[in-house]
């Protein structure tokens, strides 16, 4: 089957099939939202949920939902500054560059921007930005021959000493080794400092000319790097060990961004070549082109909070290309405080969901119609939530329900509702299926209360201490009733 693109508003998807029928990855394009020459360059996934990207020629930054709805924020950022990179900080917050307006800037979730140029040499440029593992940012000068390092306060430290004189500096990112990672375009070299600033450079292994651009942590424990003239995927072990790999890549290409993907590989963009290309940790490429506009330019690229891959395209679009791993629904188990109450009794029913993904589930959700003879109690005792969701319980009724809840990889909640049986007998209580956006219908659940029926009216039954009154009562009478019926003697 061939590949088909199907065009629905602004929104562009293309389905790719497998020889044999499996699906492949499936590539959509977003561009409603996004002003026109805007240029988006950086990409990141941010702590609310969502992918936050940098708008070179825009002078803004975007936010776009996993469902593709794009937001975009230009207020407090300086005429001209033209964001680059951009990554999420250990604060909550997002972090950019500024390379032509020599600042680093931080929005909020929010959309709240501050700048912050104190302590950044004039004309150094700002470019890449990572969050390192002392809890600060770090971040590239691409003209500086410099790494920075800001606080979540906004205090820069720059460090210079053991970088090669004319180095432009590119990419930068956080290394399984407790150090940052970053490259030399020009020099083809790989640097490493230490949170303290100790720099140290690599460039054995590495071929001359490659211009090495972008830098990420892979899952292997390794660090792998584009090589954007070198038409390369680079590998450098913390030890500084070089590996490098062309097989299965494109004449031309030229390499971008990369990162590590969900399903334990890498994944690039190419510039030139119009592609997405996944590596193994092994150094098997594929290349994927169908869905991708010609001429669109993908650029950087970043693993999503919805399990898929997510990238800029320089002709002003956002990309989403599906890993090919599958998804699974969300399951749902539920129980009764109780096995039997009494008539017109109450018991809590509880509910727990869990996401046995390794991404996030949104849309989470699951309606529980109880059946005749349960009905939510007054009040109903409503404990717990459910991944920010609306949990409606309304008291006298006979439903339950959850919506649009969210729940993070591996992630589970639980709450639970008083409910009271108005009639007698065994009640088997089945919810509805819980469904989610990415991963679809699940499964039920079943648990089962008795009501058992009215207690008979409360006998007088005497206690022992009555009974022992009323014989003393009863002896009396007797006594007294001799007495008084025993004939009298005549004088």
């Amino acid at each position: 089957m061939k590949p088909c693109r199907i065009l629905l508003g602004c929104m562009l998807a293309s389905l790719c099939l497998l020889s044999g029928g499996a699906w492949a990855q499936v590539v959509t394009e977003f561009s409603a939202g996004i002003t026109a020459g805007a240029n988006p360059r950086g990409i990141t996934a941010g702590p609310d949920g969502n992918l936050w990207f940098t708008e070179f020629f825009g002078n803004r930054i975007g936010r776009i939902t996993p469902l593709g709805v794009v937001t975009e924020f230009s207020a407090g950022i300086t005429a001209g500054a033209s964001p680059f990179g951009i990554t999420a900080g250990p604060d909550g917050n997002l972090w950019f560059t500024e390379p032509n307006g020599n600042r680093i800037g931080r929005i909020t979730p929010l959309g709240v921007v501050t700048e912050f140029s104190a302590g950044i040499t004039a004309g150094t440029s700002p470019y890449g930005i990572t969050a390192g593992p002392d809890g600060n940012l770090w971040f590239t000068e691409f003209n500086g021959q410099r790494i920075g390092r800001i606080t979540p306060l906004g205090v820069v430290t720059e460090f210079g000493a053991g970088i090669s004189a004319g180095a432009t500096l590119g990419g930068i990112t956080a290394g399984p080794d407790g150090n940052l990672w970053f490259t030399e375009t020009n020099l083809d070299r790989i640097g490493r400092i230490t949170p303290l600033g100790v720099v140290t450079e690599f460039s054995a292994g590495i071929s001359a000319g490659a211009t090495l651009v972008y830098i990420t942590a892979g899952p292997d424990g390794n660090l792998w790097f584009t090589e954007q003239s070198g038409n390369r995927i680079g590998r450098i072990t913390p030890l500084g060990v070089v590996t490098e790999f062309s097989a299965g890549i494109s004449a031309g290409a030229q390499l971008n961004g990369i990162t590590a993907g969900p399903d334990g590989n890498l994944w690039f963009t190419e510039n030139t070549g119009n592609r997405i290309g996944r590596i193994t940790p092994l150094g098997v490429v594929t290349e994927f082109s169908a869905g991708i506009t010609a001429g669109a330019t993908p650029d950087a690229i970043t693993a999503g909070p919805d399990g898929n891959l997510w990238f800029t395209e320089l002709i002003n679009r956002i990309g989403r290309i599906t890993t090919g791993a599958a998804t699974v629904p969300p399951t749902i188990a539920k129980s009764f405080g109780a096995a039997s109450i009494g008539l017109n009794g109450s018991t809590p029913l509880s509910f727990t969901i869990n996401n046995p993904n390794a991404t996030t589930l949104t849309g989470v959700g699951f309606t529980d119609t109880l059946p005749a003879g349960l009905v939510v109690s007054t009040p109903n005792g409503l404990t717990g939530s459910c991944g920010g969701g609306t949990i409606t319980a309304v008291a006298g009724s006979g439903s339950i329900s959850l919506t649009v809840a969210t729940l993070v990889a591996s992630a589970s909640c639980t709450f639970s509702v008083n409910v009271t049986g108005t009639t007698a007998g065994t009640k088997n209580n089945t919810t509805g299926a819980v469904t989610s956006v990415e991963g679809g219908t699940g499964g039920t659940a079943l648990a089962s209360v008795t009501v058992g029926a009215a207690p008979p009216p409360a006998t007088n039954i005497p206690t022992l201490q009555q009974w022992a009154l009323w014989l003393l009562g009863l002896l009396i009478l007797i006594v007294t009733a001799r007495v008084t019926l025993r004939p009298r003697k005549k004088d």
